[in-house]
């Protein structure tokens, strides 16, 4: 039984660049990165929590034009390089 799962996924540099330009809801893909949980007020001043992955790298298993498809599902993941690490985000 095929699952979906929806994740919020944070990219910087080249990464980020390629996944605004390729990247749409429904796409099937592999990300790897580190996990992080960050806590915010709301505007009623109740405490927020989201987890997201800082991805580090992304590989795009939908062949060109679908959004099911998974031909590079066996392949290992092609990585853009290190993200850097920003601890010093406002938020």
């Amino acid at each position: 039984e095929e699952r979906t799962e929806w994740h919020r996924i944070v990219a910087w540099s080249r990464l980020a660049e390629i996944c605004q330009e390729y990247l749409a809801k429904g796409k099937l893909v592999y990300i790897e990165g580190k996990l992080r949980t960050r806590a915010w007020e709301d505007s009623d001043g109740v405490k927020r929590y989201t987890t997201e992955i800082l991805s580090q790298s992304m590989q795009m298993l939908d062949r060109a034009g679908t959004c099911n498809g998974s031909s590079n599902a066996g392949k290992p993941p092609q990585s853009d390089g290190p993200v850097p690490e920003d601890d010093d985000i406002p938020f």
